[in-house]
């Protein structure tokens, strides 16, 4: 069954309804927001381990904040990269979401 079919509630009707534009752009925009939220936790868990990591090791060596600022940077890092590659794969699913378009410019089935 196609994705923009929705399935008639119990109120007796007999044929699917279809979904409304509005409720597409409503169903993307918590789509993109449940992706931002995912990368604000990827960023911060990353820093925040890096940093845990190099606390301890400092804390092993005794040495100075040293090893835990190098963890917050590695940590900061690495969470831009983490975020820069959901990024990529987001912009990838809206690539295949698109219709394809034939050379005269007319939409065709995938």
């Amino acid at each position: 069954m196609p994705t923009n079919v929705v399935e008639p509630a119990a109120s007796g009707a007999s044929a699917p309804v279809r979904a409304t534009a509005s409720s597409e752009l409503r169903r993307s925009a918590w789509i993109g927001l449940d992706q931002a939220s995912i990368m604000g936790v990827e960023l911060m868990s990353a820093v925040l381990t890096w940093a845990a990591l190099g606390w301890l090791v400092d804390r092993w060596l005794g040495t100075g904040p040293w090893l835990l600022i190098v963890g917050a940077l590695v940590g900061n890092a690495a969470g831009i990269y983490l975020v820069w590659l959901r990024s990529s794969r987001m912009e990838g699913y809206a690539q295949l979401a698109e219709p394809r378009r034939s050379p005269e410019g007319v939409a065709r089935a995938q």
